[in-house]
Protein backbone atom coordinates (compact mmCIF):
# COMPACT_ATOMS: atom_id res chain seq x y z
CA UNK A 1 0.00 0.00 0.00
CA UNK A 2 1.25 3.49 -0.73
CA UNK A 3 2.37 5.28 2.47
CA UNK A 4 -0.31 7.97 2.29
CA UNK A 5 -3.02 5.34 2.61
CA UNK A 6 -2.06 4.60 6.22
CA UNK A 7 -4.12 7.68 7.14
CA UNK A 8 -6.58 7.48 4.22
CA UNK A 9 -9.96 6.84 5.79
CA UNK A 10 -11.60 6.20 2.42
CA UNK A 11 -9.20 3.37 1.62
CA UNK A 12 -9.56 1.87 5.08
CA UNK A 13 -13.34 1.86 4.73
CA UNK A 14 -12.94 -0.04 1.47
CA UNK A 15 -10.68 -2.59 3.16
CA UNK A 16 -13.15 -2.99 6.00
CA UNK A 17 -15.79 -3.87 3.43
CA UNK A 18 -13.46 -6.23 1.55
CA UNK A 19 -12.22 -8.13 4.62
CA UNK A 20 -15.57 -8.45 6.35
CA UNK A 21 -15.96 -11.98 7.70
CA UNK A 22 -19.08 -12.50 5.61
CA UNK A 23 -17.02 -11.88 2.47
CA UNK A 24 -14.52 -14.63 3.33
CA UNK A 25 -14.67 -17.81 1.27
CA UNK A 26 -12.64 -20.80 2.39
CA UNK A 27 -10.30 -22.36 -0.17
CA UNK A 28 -10.27 -26.10 0.67
CA UNK A 29 -7.20 -26.73 -1.46
CA UNK A 30 -4.93 -24.12 0.08
CA UNK A 31 -6.78 -24.07 3.43
CA UNK A 32 -6.99 -20.29 3.53
CA UNK A 33 -9.72 -17.63 3.37
CA UNK A 34 -10.12 -15.77 0.07
CA UNK A 35 -11.95 -12.43 -0.12
CA UNK A 36 -14.16 -11.69 -3.13
CA UNK A 37 -13.40 -8.43 -4.93
CA UNK A 38 -16.76 -8.36 -6.67
CA UNK A 39 -18.24 -7.00 -3.45
CA UNK A 40 -16.51 -3.70 -4.28
CA UNK A 41 -17.71 -1.03 -6.68
CA UNK A 42 -15.65 -0.13 -9.73
CA UNK A 43 -14.56 3.08 -8.01
CA UNK A 44 -13.49 1.17 -4.90
CA UNK A 45 -11.44 -1.27 -6.95
CA UNK A 46 -9.77 1.61 -8.74
CA UNK A 47 -8.87 3.16 -5.39
CA UNK A 48 -7.18 -0.05 -4.23
CA UNK A 49 -5.32 -0.28 -7.55
CA UNK A 50 -4.11 3.27 -6.99
CA UNK A 51 -3.00 2.23 -3.50
CA UNK A 52 -1.20 -0.77 -5.02
CA UNK A 53 -3.19 -3.02 -2.71
CA UNK A 54 -3.56 -6.70 -3.63
CA UNK A 55 -6.83 -8.06 -2.27
CA UNK A 56 -5.56 -11.61 -1.78
CA UNK A 57 -1.85 -12.12 -1.26
CA UNK A 58 -1.52 -15.85 -0.69
CA UNK A 59 1.82 -16.97 0.67
CA UNK A 60 2.90 -20.58 1.08
CA UNK A 61 5.03 -20.64 4.20
CA UNK A 62 6.85 -23.00 6.49
CA UNK A 63 8.52 -22.46 9.80
CA UNK A 64 12.11 -22.40 8.62
CA UNK A 65 11.56 -19.98 5.72
CA UNK A 66 9.76 -17.48 7.95
CA UNK A 67 12.43 -17.63 10.63
CA UNK A 68 15.20 -17.06 8.09
CA UNK A 69 13.41 -14.11 6.47
CA UNK A 70 12.65 -12.46 9.79
CA UNK A 71 16.20 -12.91 11.04
CA UNK A 72 17.58 -11.42 7.83
CA UNK A 73 15.24 -8.44 7.92
CA UNK A 74 16.18 -7.82 11.53
CA UNK A 75 19.55 -6.65 10.22
CA UNK A 76 18.03 -4.31 7.62
CA UNK A 77 19.06 -0.68 8.04
CA UNK A 78 15.53 0.55 7.33
CA UNK A 79 14.11 -1.40 10.27
CA UNK A 80 16.03 0.11 13.14
CA UNK A 81 14.86 -0.02 16.73
CA UNK A 82 14.99 3.78 16.80
CA UNK A 83 12.43 3.88 14.00
CA UNK A 84 10.27 1.24 15.68
CA UNK A 85 10.21 3.22 18.93
CA UNK A 86 9.16 6.38 17.11
CA UNK A 87 6.37 4.66 15.20
CA UNK A 88 5.09 2.89 18.29
CA UNK A 89 4.82 6.20 20.14
CA UNK A 90 2.87 7.53 17.13
CA UNK A 91 0.57 4.50 17.36
CA UNK A 92 -0.05 5.01 21.08
CA UNK A 93 -0.80 8.68 20.48
CA UNK A 94 -3.14 7.86 17.61
CA UNK A 95 -1.51 9.58 14.62
CA UNK A 96 -0.16 6.36 13.08
CA UNK A 97 -2.14 3.22 14.02
CA UNK A 98 0.01 1.13 11.64
CA UNK A 99 2.83 1.47 14.16
CA UNK A 100 1.17 -0.64 16.86
CA UNK A 101 2.98 -3.88 16.04
CA UNK A 102 6.37 -2.46 15.06
CA UNK A 103 8.00 -2.51 18.48
CA UNK A 104 7.27 -6.18 19.04
CA UNK A 105 8.15 -7.25 15.49
CA UNK A 106 11.47 -5.37 15.52
CA UNK A 107 12.54 -6.82 18.86
CA UNK A 108 11.43 -10.25 17.66
CA UNK A 109 13.50 -9.96 14.48
CA UNK A 110 16.55 -8.70 16.37
CA UNK A 111 16.67 -11.58 18.81
CA UNK A 112 14.88 -14.68 17.50
CA UNK A 113 17.49 -17.47 17.36
CA UNK A 114 18.13 -19.60 14.31
CA UNK A 115 16.24 -22.80 15.07
CA UNK A 116 14.29 -25.72 13.66
CA UNK A 117 10.69 -26.28 14.72
CA UNK A 118 10.68 -27.45 18.32
CA UNK A 119 7.38 -28.73 19.74
CA UNK A 120 6.33 -26.89 22.87
CA UNK A 121 5.86 -28.84 26.08
CA UNK A 122 2.09 -28.22 26.37
CA UNK A 123 1.13 -26.14 23.33
CA UNK A 124 0.53 -27.06 19.69
CA UNK A 125 3.23 -24.68 18.50
CA UNK A 126 6.96 -24.16 18.28
CA UNK A 127 8.14 -23.62 21.83
CA UNK A 128 10.77 -21.14 20.67
CA UNK A 129 8.89 -18.79 18.33
CA UNK A 130 5.20 -19.77 18.65
CA UNK A 131 4.73 -20.90 15.04
CA UNK A 132 1.50 -22.98 15.08
CA UNK A 133 1.80 -26.70 14.60
CA UNK A 134 -0.16 -27.17 11.34
CA UNK A 135 2.21 -29.23 9.20
CA UNK A 136 5.34 -27.69 10.69
CA UNK A 137 6.68 -30.92 12.13
CA UNK A 138 6.65 -32.54 8.68
CA UNK A 139 8.24 -29.53 7.02
CA UNK A 140 5.31 -29.05 4.63
CA UNK A 141 4.07 -25.61 3.70
CA UNK A 142 0.71 -24.09 4.51
CA UNK A 143 -0.86 -20.92 3.16
CA UNK A 144 -1.61 -17.55 4.70
CA UNK A 145 -3.47 -14.61 3.18
CA UNK A 146 -1.07 -11.92 4.27
CA UNK A 147 -3.21 -9.19 2.69
CA UNK A 148 -5.77 -9.76 5.44
CA UNK A 149 -3.03 -9.64 8.06
CA UNK A 150 -1.71 -6.43 6.52
CA UNK A 151 -5.19 -4.94 6.84
CA UNK A 152 -5.21 -5.82 10.54
CA UNK A 153 -1.91 -3.95 10.93
CA UNK A 154 -3.42 -0.84 9.32
CA UNK A 155 -6.29 -1.07 11.76
CA UNK A 156 -3.75 -0.63 14.54
CA UNK A 157 -3.65 -4.19 15.85
CA UNK A 158 -0.75 -6.01 17.45
CA UNK A 159 -0.15 -9.15 15.36
CA UNK A 160 2.51 -10.86 17.45
CA UNK A 161 2.76 -14.23 15.67
CA UNK A 162 5.69 -15.20 13.44
CA UNK A 163 3.61 -14.61 10.28
CA UNK A 164 2.52 -11.26 11.71
CA UNK A 165 6.15 -10.25 12.26
CA UNK A 166 6.96 -11.37 8.71
CA UNK A 167 4.08 -9.36 7.22
CA UNK A 168 4.93 -6.23 9.20
CA UNK A 169 8.64 -6.22 8.37
CA UNK A 170 8.16 -7.09 4.70
CA UNK A 171 5.95 -4.07 4.10
CA UNK A 172 7.78 -1.61 6.34
CA UNK A 173 10.99 -1.97 4.36
CA UNK A 174 9.26 -0.03 1.58
CA UNK A 175 7.41 2.48 3.78
CA UNK A 176 8.89 5.79 4.94
CA UNK A 177 9.75 6.21 8.60
CA UNK A 178 7.14 8.05 10.68
CA UNK A 179 7.83 10.47 13.53
CA UNK A 180 5.40 10.98 16.42
CA UNK A 181 3.66 14.30 16.92
CA UNK A 182 3.99 16.36 20.09
CA UNK A 183 0.52 15.15 21.05
CA UNK A 184 1.58 11.51 20.54
CA UNK A 185 4.55 12.02 22.84
CA UNK A 186 2.39 13.69 25.49
CA UNK A 187 -0.08 10.78 25.42
CA UNK A 188 2.74 8.23 25.66
CA UNK A 189 4.31 9.97 28.67
CA UNK A 190 0.94 10.27 30.38
CA UNK A 191 0.27 6.57 29.87
CA UNK A 192 3.52 5.51 31.51
CA UNK A 193 2.91 7.92 34.39
CA UNK A 194 -0.58 6.49 34.92
CA UNK A 195 0.77 2.95 34.95
CA UNK A 196 3.52 3.82 37.39
CA UNK A 197 1.08 5.55 39.74
CA UNK A 198 -1.51 2.75 39.66
CA UNK A 199 -2.87 1.45 42.95
CA UNK A 200 -0.76 -1.31 44.42
CA UNK A 201 -3.50 -3.92 44.14
CA UNK A 202 -4.65 -2.98 40.65
CA UNK A 203 -5.04 -5.90 38.23
CA UNK A 204 -4.64 -5.80 34.44
CA UNK A 205 -8.42 -5.86 34.04
CA UNK A 206 -9.06 -3.07 36.51
CA UNK A 207 -6.34 -0.95 34.94
CA UNK A 208 -7.88 -1.42 31.49
CA UNK A 209 -11.19 -0.12 32.86
CA UNK A 210 -9.37 2.87 34.34
CA UNK A 211 -7.59 3.54 31.05
CA UNK A 212 -10.87 3.39 29.14
CA UNK A 213 -12.46 5.84 31.56
CA UNK A 214 -9.55 8.27 31.17
CA UNK A 215 -10.09 8.41 27.37
CA UNK A 216 -6.33 8.78 26.97
CA UNK A 217 -5.89 6.19 24.22
CA UNK A 218 -7.99 6.48 21.07
CA UNK A 219 -9.72 3.43 19.63
CA UNK A 220 -11.46 0.48 21.22
CA UNK A 221 -10.63 -1.93 24.02
CA UNK A 222 -8.51 -4.07 21.70
CA UNK A 223 -6.35 -1.07 20.86
CA UNK A 224 -5.67 -0.34 24.51
CA UNK A 225 -4.95 -4.01 25.23
CA UNK A 226 -2.46 -4.13 22.35
CA UNK A 227 -0.60 -1.09 23.67
CA UNK A 228 -0.26 -2.68 27.10
CA UNK A 229 0.70 -6.07 25.68
CA UNK A 230 3.41 -4.46 23.53
CA UNK A 231 4.89 -2.65 26.51
CA UNK A 232 4.79 -5.90 28.45
CA UNK A 233 6.61 -7.86 25.74
CA UNK A 234 9.37 -5.24 25.91
CA UNK A 235 9.63 -5.62 29.69
CA UNK A 236 8.62 -2.02 30.30
CA UNK A 237 5.60 -3.33 32.18
CA UNK A 238 7.01 -6.03 34.48
CA UNK A 239 5.05 -9.11 35.38
CA UNK A 240 5.06 -11.39 38.39
CA UNK A 241 6.00 -14.59 36.53
CA UNK A 242 8.83 -13.96 34.10
CA UNK A 243 11.33 -11.19 33.51
CA UNK A 244 11.39 -9.88 29.93
CA UNK A 245 14.12 -7.69 28.50
CA UNK A 246 14.25 -5.77 25.19
CA UNK A 247 17.86 -6.87 24.74
CA UNK A 248 17.36 -10.63 24.95
CA UNK A 249 15.18 -13.40 23.56
CA UNK A 250 12.62 -15.26 25.69
CA UNK A 251 11.06 -18.41 24.27
CA UNK A 252 7.37 -18.29 23.37
CA UNK A 253 6.38 -21.16 25.65
CA UNK A 254 8.18 -19.60 28.62
CA UNK A 255 5.93 -16.55 28.20
CA UNK A 256 2.68 -18.32 27.36
CA UNK A 257 3.05 -21.54 29.36
CA UNK A 258 -0.44 -22.42 30.58
CA UNK A 259 0.97 -24.20 33.61
CA UNK A 260 1.63 -20.78 35.17
CA UNK A 261 -1.79 -19.11 35.09
CA UNK A 262 -1.73 -15.59 36.58
CA UNK A 263 -3.72 -15.33 39.79
CA UNK A 264 -4.60 -11.69 39.31
CA UNK A 265 -6.92 -11.84 36.29
CA UNK A 266 -9.92 -13.19 38.21
CA UNK A 267 -10.41 -16.09 35.81
CA UNK A 268 -10.56 -13.99 32.64
CA UNK A 269 -9.75 -16.32 29.76
CA UNK A 270 -9.10 -13.44 27.34
CA UNK A 271 -6.14 -12.12 29.33
CA UNK A 272 -2.80 -13.28 27.92
CA UNK A 273 0.75 -13.18 29.12
CA UNK A 274 2.84 -11.16 29.52
CA UNK A 275 0.35 -8.34 30.21
CA UNK A 276 -1.72 -10.74 32.31
CA UNK A 277 1.12 -10.98 34.82
CA UNK A 278 1.34 -7.25 35.58
CA UNK A 279 0.20 -5.81 38.91
CA UNK A 280 -0.17 -2.22 40.03
CA UNK A 281 2.61 -2.62 42.57
CA UNK A 282 5.04 -3.45 39.73
CA UNK A 283 4.53 -0.10 38.02
CA UNK A 284 6.89 0.71 35.15
CA UNK A 285 10.47 -0.40 34.60
CA UNK A 286 11.85 3.05 33.82
CA UNK A 287 15.33 1.80 32.95
CA UNK A 288 13.87 -0.26 30.08
CA UNK A 289 11.50 2.55 29.13
CA UNK A 290 14.43 4.94 28.76
CA UNK A 291 16.43 2.31 26.89
CA UNK A 292 13.77 2.19 24.17
CA UNK A 293 12.04 5.56 24.43
CA UNK A 294 14.56 7.87 26.05
CA UNK A 295 14.21 10.43 23.28
CA UNK A 296 10.54 10.89 24.18
CA UNK A 297 10.77 10.81 27.97
CA UNK A 298 13.26 13.57 28.71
Amino acid sequence: MKPATSNNLTSLKILKKLYHHQNAHYDPVRHVSIYQEDILTTQERQQLEQDEWKANDILAVNHDSLVQCVRSWGQHAALSLTRASAEFVAAVGGSYPRGMTVLHSTLFAYHVPDHAYQPARRLLACGICGFPEHDAASGREHCENIAAIRYALYQGRLYDSLIGVYTDLQERMSLPAISPTKQDIAVFRKLLQQLDQADQDMTPGSYEKSLTASKLIKGHAGTRRDVLQSLSFAGILPNSHIQLNPGTWTAFEDIADPEVPPNNTKGRSDMEMPWAGWQGKLGVDWAKAHQLFGAYLS
